[in-house]
């Protein structure tokens, strides 16, 4: 998905550029940003500025932001999780055990694990070798990438004994360490959704918030589909108003 909305806009996209500041006055938006390339710093202005950035990232860039935005942004916890994908040399458990698609739940500290849904009886294949959570997630966080990896094929060993003689290679992550998430998704509280996220899905003036955590379809793509759908109407709603204004008044 993010290589086909790439796609449709060539040369638009400044990639590696971390947002320093975001401001706004009563006819645009400046955002600051440095890039990777030098380190030095540049701004960018416009109309309006739609804000994707993950709330744990966002609290600490300075913004125009109103007090009652600054809190609700900090308000908001976001989900402890961690990942690991183990390569195959061979599908066994297509061939030998004959899964094809879905989950395995288990009580160990890995949670679960995930079969792929395409290229069924291919050659290679790529599991989620565990997808956890809390305090599970924590300590495997903690662990080196070649610890986290023996581990997982160690647990996963217990139900998939091919692990040792088909493994080829593994990458994990884990989200609450990542410098621009800092968590995988806003887990929302009851009192959450009350008392900060109808301030969250409110317009700070022309900079309007954006992605997974300002829906209730957290952690989803379609979730952030849905609040990108929102932000731009908004927009585009606004402006309409304001060319009709602009008519009138000439």
């Amino acid at each position: 998905i993010p290589k086909a909305l790439e796609a449709k806009l060539p040369g638009k996209i400044t990639f590696g550029a971390e947002v320093q500041e975001i401001r706004q006055s009563a006819d645009g938006v400046r955002i600051v940003y440095k890039t990777n390339k030098n380190g030095k710093t540049s701004e960018i202005t416009g109309d309006y500025c739609i804000c994707t950035i993950p709330l744990p990232v966002l609290k600490n860039i300075p913004a125009d932001f109103t007090p009652q935005m600054k809190n609700a942004i900090k308000s908001i916890n976001y989900a402890t999780t961690g990942k690991i994908g183990l390569q195959f040399k061979n599908r066994f458990w297509e061939k030998d055990d004959r899964i094809l698609g879905g989950i395995t739940t288990t009580n160990m500290d890995i949670s679960q694990i995930w079969y792929p849904s395409n290229d069924f009886l291919s050659q290679k294949g790529v599991l989620v070798g565990y997808y956890n959570f809390g305090q599970n997630a924590v300590n495997y966080g903690n662990l080196s990438l070649s610890q986290r990896q023996a581990r997982a094929i160690s647990q996963g060993a217990k139900i998939h004994p091919q692990y040792a003689q088909e493994f080829e290679t593994s990458f994990s992550l884990a989200w609450h360490k990542i410098k621009y998430s800092e968590g995988g998704w806003a887990s929302y509280s009851a009192s959450d959704r009350t008392n900060y996220y109808p301030i969250l899905n409110e317009p700070q003036g022309r900079i309007h918030l954006a992605g997974e955590h300002l829906s209730y379809l957290t952690g989803w793509m379609a979730g952030a589909f849905e609040s990108a759908r929102i932000a731009v109407s908004r927009i585009h709603e606004e402006v309409l108003k304001e060319s009709k204004v602009t008519s009138k008044v000439g």
